[in-house]
């Protein structure tokens, strides 16, 4: 017979460690959800939203008993199903790459931050596809090409294109906009950094 405690009811140690399984991922990968879901739904309510839904729908599968193999791709995939769900319900309005320049930043590191900063510049001027911005949106929060390619519904090899295709772009609009050789460096090393 199970007792609470087997069932993972309050206090019991599935429960128990669950909640801790969650509160360890959330501390990890929450900046870069919120961030993410700011830059789809459009409103810092609507990605706080959606962040909080993901978890939420997290805890309750994982309560439950049943794995997830990859926690991370998951999250992110509700988040961006969910997102996209409430801003088809809601308004119409489109969200491109100038909503990153309100986007929270998370509490990153100077380092990072100088980083995702340059980074989002150079997409601003590479005229990306909405296909191309979602990867390279992605590839930045430290997702691999596989859980790319689930968060999106797409094939790995097509998120390798949009990422290469992607790529050739910011190169392009960096040699375009006559920046100095030191500023090509650090935008060719953040690509680099966020395409290993």
């Amino acid at each position: 017979m199970q007792t609470a405690m087997d069932r993972g009811e309050p206090g019991g140690p599935l429960a128990t460690g669950v909640e801790r399984e969650i509160h360890d991922i959330y501390e990890k990968e929450a900046a870069g959800m919120l961030r993410y879901a700011f830059t789809v739904a459009g409103t810092r309510e609507a990605a706080q939203d959606a962040v909080q839904e993901a978890f939420l729908r997290f805890f309750i599968i994982r309560s439950a008993g049943q794995e997830i193999r990859s926690p991370k791709a998951w999250l992110f995939r509700v988040l961006h199903n969910h997102a996209l769900d409430q801003k088809r319900a809601g308004s119409r309005h489109e969200i491109g790459l100038d909503a990153l320049r309100n986007a929270p930043g998370g509490g990153r590191d100077p380092e990072a931050h100088y980083i995702h900063s340059e980074l989002l510049k150079t997409m601003l001027c590479a005229d990306l596809s909405p296909g191309e911005s979602e990867c390279v949106r992605l590839r930045a929060e430290g997702l691999r090409y596989e859980e790319i390619a689930g968060v999106l519904s797409m094939r790995t090899g097509t998120v390798g294109a949009l990422l290469a295709r992607a790529h050739k772009k910011i190169r392009q609009a960096v040699k375009d906009s006559g920046r100095k050789a030191g500023d090509f460096a650090l935008t060719v090393a953040a690509e680099n950094r966020y395409a290993s």
